[in-house]
């Protein structure tokens, strides 16, 4: 395979895992939800040996995303609580407030094992009944990722300002050079 045949064989799957969320959207299957999980383990592999494109990165989190999106529609239509729409929702406004590239590995990190926690029980909440009995912690860790995207939105903030009292911030800008 050439260079950009890794490419394209990487965009597709993550292009697949785009159709297979809104396909979920009106179709809930446990069926399509793994075939997501799966393209997106091995996307990524295909992709890093054709040198890992510009917006690669964001084209996986996107796809991630809605299909996210998609599993949790699905268990709403399937009579699992709206509740379980939140935080997948919750995430496009996080993305509005502040841009994924400027995550910190730790904030990388909780935010993967979240959204890995939420995939799982959306999941079981789509099974046949027992194991679908699993799903009685998904709104629990719905919640759980409900505060991991808020604390990226305040770590966010806590970054992009000075650390000083608005008082302290009035003085730096009114000193003079030669006030000092």
């Amino acid at each position: 395979m050439a260079l950009n045949a890794y490419r394209i064989a990487a965009d597709t799957l993550t292009a697949s895992r785009v159709i297979a969320g809104v396909c979920l959207m009106t179709y809930p299957s446990v069926g399509l939800v793994a075939f997501g999980i799966a393209t997106d383990w091995i996307d990524g592999a295909i992709a890093r040996r054709g040198g890992v494109a510009a917006y690669g990165r964001r084209f996986d989190l996107e796809a991630d995303s809605l299909l996210t999106l998609g599993a949790a529609i699905a268990v709403a239509r399937r009579g699992g609580g709206t509740s379980l729409l939140v935080a997948p929702l919750l995430r496009y406004a996080v993305v509005a407030a502040r841009d994924p590239r400027t995550y910190t590995a730790e904030e990388l990190l909780s935010d993967r094992i979240s959204g890995i926690a939420q995939m799982a029980v959306l999941v079981a909440a789509l099974l046949p009944w027992p194991l679908r009995a699993l799903s009685l912690v998904a709104v629990p860790v719905s919640a759980a990722r409900c505060a991991a995207l808020a604390a990226l939105v305040t770590s966010g903030a806590v970054h992009s300002t000075p650390h000083m009292r608005p008082a302290e911030a009035r003085l730096v800008h009114t000193r003079r050079r030669g006030d000092r």
